[in-house]
């Protein structure tokens, strides 16, 4: 009987934790950034405007990708800086034409 029970409850368990496999990708406010990127930051009152660099490798390097905040690290990799999201006015994205 209690292997049953032991059974059933792994069964359940099984069925209701969520897979990893399954989970859709975040479509937040900062899930255009992803970690190693590079961007470039200029503040503005308090405010933070982040543009992100496709073919260019100079600017500041994305860390860490957070819900509610972002990592950036200089290009020295000397400073980081934690910007959370209510001080971010401002998302880009700089492509420049194919030749």
């Amino acid at each position: 009987m209690n292997l049953l029970k032991i059974g059933i409850f792994i069964a359940f368990f099984g069925i209701m934790a969520p897979s990893h496999a399954e989970e859709k990708p975040a479509k937040g406010f900062l899930s255009v950034l992803k970690e190693g990127q590079i961007v470039l930051v200029k503040e503005n009152a308090g405010r933070y405007e982040i543009t992100i660099m496709k073919d260019i490798q100079v600017g500041r390097k994305i860390i860490e990708v957070w819900n509610d905040f972002v990592v950036i690290e200089d290009a020295a990799g000397v400073t980081s800086s934690r910007i959370p999201i209510y001080s971010i006015k401002a998302i880009t994205t700089l492509k420049f034409p194919k030749e």
